[in-house]
Order: structure tokens, then C-alpha cells, then sequence
């Protein structure tokens, strides 16, 4: 047995806890993820709550959940399970709690991760890898008698392996770690381990004080947010849940690149990364969209094309807009001079690429056939509407690029440019005799890059009804519409799937239009599809709660879901400034505050704060000054009038909503659901 030291155990303050009220997790497969912001790994904690320690990039959960470590608890040593649910310290920190029972023994563990103990500065080495790769992940617990007579604590750390396609044995786990307690009334008992992620010859923790390594764990994290901007809103869990997307973009970040997951979609994926990046632009990490932009001008081939996925052409209008994008909202124009060439590179591309086909041609001025991942078009023999969609996108990016650095014969001709492209973009989409945009101009494939038709920027009016209609194709007519208040996914074996993350795109395209409550509606959504520790997964078979290959937390899923939550409050339409755009109507109660704090815009920052009275609602703004919008405007319910006046803010009283939407109030609408589907 390990000497025993008193560990500093934060609790959870989750208010569903407090109240006795088990925290909501919508997947069987509810997954979590400990590690340190840039470095190369992070430890995955599985459904069942083993520890993933040491295994390769790639490595199936299946596969290496068996070199993982396992924890066992009281008299008979049963194994941690799914019955425990996981919750993060302060709703965000990624500090993994969870308790168990065992009789009148409470057992209540503690998982994160720290630099090595050997760093030379253990402050930087938080921040980025110092010395190596290796970190450690610490497994802390307190054994509790919470009854009247004196009990046994029992606790068993021990690998499950090791299973030949991991990189290693779970290092200093060669032998069980074994823990007795004999325990009075009201007594407790520490005991901890400290495992690297790589083995170190004769290295030994035991001595290290794990109470320290958590508080250092606590600060460092909330010192990194004490320096982005501040989102504050009624909603604790969408609060939380905000907070924990920084953290899963950090943790998933591999030396300043943008990577897709931590375990798994571990690479740089330009068209995840562009809506990753904006994420950390939008948070005000300004340090880690500098690093992460980088990865974009490092991804251009010979032919000017950007790309991260082989033929794929959608990287390369999103790799300019998201270049466009930084521009904008940083205001770098130095920056913005030293990429213009290679955007410029990029541009000629596409005005090649499109001209390939033949005038008569079905498909003469669009970019040619190429496989598509997100339409589940991998043969080949396809033309994306997305990929023409994104590229046309991309051209007026530089074209607006151009013009901020003074080049403006060369914006004019890249807009003529951009108009052609429309030209062509029309033909092709008349041929198909539907009234919206396809998937493929085949009319095959599942629904993705046709609905990005609004945003990020929109390349089509808000009342364009082809853009109306294909939103009313997805929710209504596809397959029967939304499930859940999200989009259907068809690709391939994936039957009865819905998709979060890409559903979100017609959220937003409903945020543009100005309709309200459908947003505030599917925001909601798009909340209940997460974990109790707010990971966000790829897609979902929605019958029976599981996120697809495993695949939380899903760090562009994270991402979409702190950019949609922003641009509820803020959001950029060209020259203007909209506020309170789409937020629920019950935010603005009597005695309800919003806080937007430095946040970063395309016209510099803002600070936004937002009470609801007994009279309406009280509102203080700082607006941009950097590049002052040419228009604001605050959409405000007309049952809750503005306060007072805004000098330079239009004041737009929109619709009441019909219905309340909350978080509880969407479990009790899922729950609704299947209780109907299971009647039928």
C-alpha cells in the first residue's frame, strides 16, 4: 500500500447535482478527454471509464481499451462502469470527477493531467510541450464512510492489457495498485497514481503531492480564459459548454495545428480547421489562431491549390476564406499583405479548374468531378455544389482581401470573376430541375457543402428561394426532415444517422434570415446532443444514443457550437453589426444577465452587457472602434423594451417567441419523443 496524503478533491458544483437531479448525458457511448494544451496526446477516458494511457493514434477504443487502465472499487472490486457519469470541475475545467458506491463507502475519483515534475518550468510546459512529449495523468481518489459503523474501503488500479497495437504497457502498472482502508463513521482515505504517457525507466510519483499538480491544473486553465473574451448567459449548462469548446480545441491542438479529435481524426483537416480556427479567433485566443493559421499558408500545392485531403476542393475556398477570415477579425493588414500572393495562387486555380470542361458542356464554368467526402461521393465521377460553393467563396474573399491592401483593379477583376462563376453556378443548377440546391449537380449524395449557402458569408440573397427551398428540403421533406432538431446523414452503412455539427449550417442560414426562434429551437438541440462533460460528437445514431466510431469529443463539433452560441449574441452581416440576433426570449427575464467581454469582430472589440428588468431590458455596450460597423442594430422581444436609449444602435423589436426553450425543457421534449416512438 502506498503512503497515504491528504489530496485537495474539488467537487462538483453542477446544480442538477446539488439538487440530487443525475446530470443529463445523451450517448451510450459517452466519452471524455484529459490532456495539455499542444501536446501530441491526450488521455481519452472511455464509456465504461477506463483510462486510455499510451496508445497509438488510429488504435480502435475497442482495441486499446484493452492496454487501458482499469479501476476497481469496494468490498468485491467491481469495475467502474457507465452507471458513473463523468462531469468536469466548475462545469468546464478538464478535471474529470465522478463517485461510486459501495454500500455506505462513497468513492469519489478525481482524472487530469499535468506536465512531468522534471520540467524545468512546470508554467510554460502547461502551455506548450517543454521537454518531450510525456505528460501525466493522475488518478486521485477519496474513500468516504458515510454510515454508522465502521467499513472496509477497497480500491484496485491495474492495466487491462496489454494488447500488442499498443505503443506500450501502461507504464508503472506492470503490478496492480492495491488500496485497503479500514474506516470509521464519517472517516475518509486518500490514495492516488501519477502515470506517464510514455514509460520512464525507475521513475517514481509516489512523493509528488498531487494536491499541488491539481491546483496548478485549476490555475492554468482558468488563466487561459481570464485572457479570452468573456460569454456569460443565463444558461448554465450552454455557459459550461462554451467554456469546455476552448478547452477541447487546445487539448485536440498538436504544436499550434489544428487537429480534428484527440485519438481519433488526429490531422489537420482544412475544412474542420477553418471553422476550429474561427472558434479561437471568435474566443479571443488570439496566441493559438496566430499558430493555427500558419497551418494554411504551409498547405498550398505547386498548382496554387490549397489542400489538407487529397482532391478534395472544398480546402481550397475554405483555406481563403479562412485566410480572409483572420484578416478581418485580427485587422493584421501587414499579415494580410504577406498572404494576399498565395491567396492570389489559390484564386488562379479555380479560375483554371472551372474552365476545364467544354462550353456545351452540362457542367462548362463549374469546378470538374472529384471525390467528396461530406456528400459521400467518393468515386469520383461527381461535381459538388459545395466545393463550387466554397470556391466562389474563396474568390470573394480575395477579392475583398484585395481591396483592403490597395489592389483594387485586381478586386474588380476578381469580382467579374466571382459574377461569371455565379453564371455558371445558375446553369448548372437549372439543369437539374429541382428547386433547390443538390448535393451533386447529379442530384446524388448526402446533404453537406449544398447547405453552406449563408454562412460563413453568404454567397446567395437571404430571400433566394433555392436557399429557402433547400431549407425546407432538409427539415421537412428529406427522409421525413429533422430528427431531433437535426439534420439527416446518409452516407454509406450510416442508416438512421443525424448529424449536429453539419445541421448546424442551416441553423445559421436561419440566423442570417432573422428566424429567431427556429434558431433558439435547434440550439437547444444541438445542446442535449452532447455528454454530461460537453463533448460534441461527429454524427449520431440517434436510436440507440451512440456518436458514430466514437467519435467525442469532436472538436469541430465543439467548435460550430461556440460559434453559433457567439453569433447569437454578435454576429457580423457584411458592414453591420447585429446584437441579441437569436437568443431565447427568457435570457432577457427580470433579473437574467448576458456578459460579452473583449470580444473580438471584424470592427474590433466589443463588450456587451445585458440585464432584464421589471421595465424591460437594461443594456451597456462598448462598441468596436477599430473599424466601425456602418450599421447596428439590437433585435430586442417586443414584450421587453430597451431601457433607456443606445446612441448609434437601431433598436429592432422582433417577435415573441412561442416557446420557451431550455435545456430542460428539450429532455423533456427528447423524452416525448420516445416515449411516442415506442407507442407506436
Amino acid at each position: 500500500m502506498r503512503q497515504l496524503r491528504p489530496i485537495l478533491l474539488l467537487s462538483c458544483c453542477c446544480a442538477t447535482c446539488a439538487a440530487g437531479v443525475e446530470p443529463f448525458d445523451y450517448f451510450e457511448n459517452s466519452w471524455s478527454v484529459v490532456g495539455l494544451k499542444d501536446y501530441a496526446h491526450g488521455t481519452r477516458i472511455t464509456p465504461d471509464n477506463k483510462l486510455m494511457i499510451g496508445t497509438e493514434a488510429g488504435t480502435s477504443p475497442e482495441e486499446a481499451s484493452k492496454a487501458s487502465v482499469e479501476i476497481l472499487f469496494g468490498r468485491g472490486l467491481s469495475p467502474l462502469s457507465r452507471q458513473q457519469t463523468k462531469l468536469l470541475q466548475d462545469g468546464w475545467l478538464p478535471v474529470v470527477l465522478l463517485g461510486a458506491h459501495d454500500g455506505p463507502v462513497r468513492y469519489d475519483f478525481t482524472f487530469w493531467a499535468t506536465p512531468l515534475p522534471s520540467v524545468d518550468d512546470w508554467r510554460t510546459a502547461y502551455d506548450w510541450p517543454q521537454d518531450g512529449e510525456n505528460f501525466l495523468t493522475w488518478i486521485a481518489a477519496r474513500i468516504t464512510n458515510t454510515g454508522s459503523t465502521a467499513s472496509e474501503g477497497k480500491l484496485r488500479i491495474q492495466q487491462t492489457g496489454p494488447y500488442e497495437k499498443a505503443s506500450h504497457p501502461v507504464p508503472a502498472l506492470t503490478a496492480p495498485q492495491e488500496f485497503t482502508f479500514s474506516l470509521q463513521p464519517g472517516r475518509s482515505a486518500e490514495c492516488f497514481v501519477a502515470l506517464p504517457w510514455t514509460p520512464i525507466e525507475g521513475s517514481d510519483f509516489s512523493r509528488e503531492k498531487p494536491e499541488v499538480w491539481l491546483k496548478r491544473t485549476v490555475q492554468y486553465w482558468k488563466s487561459v480564459m481570464a485572457d479570452a473574451a468573456t460569454v456569460r448567459v443565463p444558461c448554465e449548462k450552454a455557459t459550461q459548454a462554451y467554456l469546455a469548446a476552448h478547452v477541447c480545441q487546445l487539448i485536440a491542438s498538436d504544436h499550434g495545428e489544428l487537429h480534428g479529435g484527440e485519438g481519433f481524426y488526429d490531422q489537420f483537416y482544412i475544412r474542420d480547421g477553418a471553422y476550429q480556427i474561427m472558434e479561437l479567433e471568435e474566443a479571443g485566443l488570439q496566441n493559438a489562431a496566430r499558430k493555427a493559421i500558419a497551418s494554411y499558408l504551409a498547405h498550398q500545392r505547386e498548382d496554387g491549390r490549397f489542400e489538407s485531403q487529397k482532391n478534395q476542393f472544398d480546402a481550397n475556398g475554405q483555406a481563403l476564406w479562412a485566410l480572409w477570415q483572420y484578416a478581418r477579425i485580427t485587422g493584421d493588414t501587414l499579415w494580410l499583405e504577406a498572404a494576399y500572393p498565395q491567396m492570389r495562387k489559390a484564386v488562379d486555380w479555380i479560375m483554371q479548374a472551372r474552365r476545364l470542361a467544354p462550353a456545351d458542356s452540362s457542367f462548362a464554368g463549374v469546378l470538374p468531378n472529384a471525390p467528396a467526402d461530406g456528400e459521400f461521393l467518393w468515386d469520383g465521377n461527381h461535381h459538388i455544389p459545395g466545393y463550387d460553393f466554397w470556391n466562389l467563396r474563396g474568390i470573394l474573399s480575395t477579392a475583398d482581401a484585395a481591396r483592403a491592401i490597395g489592389k483594387t483593379e485586381e478586386a474588380d477583376k476578381l469580382l467579374r470573376e466571382a459574377a461569371e462563376y455565379r453564371g455558371a453556378i445558375d446553369k448548372a443548377w437549372k439543369e437539374t430541375g429541382l428547386a433547390y440546391f443538390p448535393p451533386s449537380w447529379e442530384k446524388e449524395g448526402t446533404h453537406w457543402g449544398n447547405t453552406e449557402t449563408l454562412w460563413p458569408t453568404p454567397i446567395f440573397s437571404t430571400d433566394d428561394p433555392r436557399v429557402t427551398a433547400l431549407m425546407e428540403e432538409v427539415r421537412t421533406r428529406h427522409l421525413g426532415g429533422f430528427i431531433e432538431g437535426t439534420i439527416q446523414w446518409t452516407g454509406g452503412d450510416y442508416k438512421d444517422a443525424i448529424h449536429p455539427y453539419m445541421s448546424a449550417y442551416t441553423t445559421m442560414a436561419s440566423l442570417v434570415r432573422g428566424e429567431h426562434e427556429k434558431v433558439v429551437e435547434e440550439f437547444y438541440w444541438y445542446l442535449l446532443h452532447s455528454t454530461a462533460t460537453h463533448g460534441f460528437p461527429e454524427g449520431v445514431f440517434y436510436q440507440r444514443r451512440f456518436a458514430w466510431s466514437n467519435t467525442i469529443p469532436h472538436v469541430t463539433g465543439a467548435s460550430n457550437y461556440a460559434v453559433l452560441l457567439r453569433h447569437m449574441l454578435l454576429h457580423e452581416q457584411g458592414d453591420e453589426l447585429h446584437i441579441l440576433k437569436a437568443i431565447p426570449d427568457w435570457w432577457l427575464e427580470p433579473g437574467n444577465e448576458i456578459a460579452v467581454e473583449n470580444a473580438p469582430t471584424h470592427f474590433g472589440p466589443v463588450t456587451l452587457h445585458v440585464r432584464g428588468t421589471a421595465e424591460g431590458v437594461r443594456v451597456n455596450l462598448n462598441p468596436p472602434r477599430r473599424n466601425p460597423p456602418k450599421r447596428m442594430v439590437l433585435y430586442l422581444p417586443e414584450s421587453r423594451p430597451l431601457n433607456g436609449a443606445l446612441k448609434g444602435v437601431e433598436v429592432v423589436a422582433r417577435s415573441n417567441q412561442s416557446t420557451r426553450w431550455d435545456f430542460p425543457a428539450i429532455i423533456a421534449e427528447y423524452h416525448s419523443l420516445q416515449q411516442k416512438s415506442s407507442t407506436k
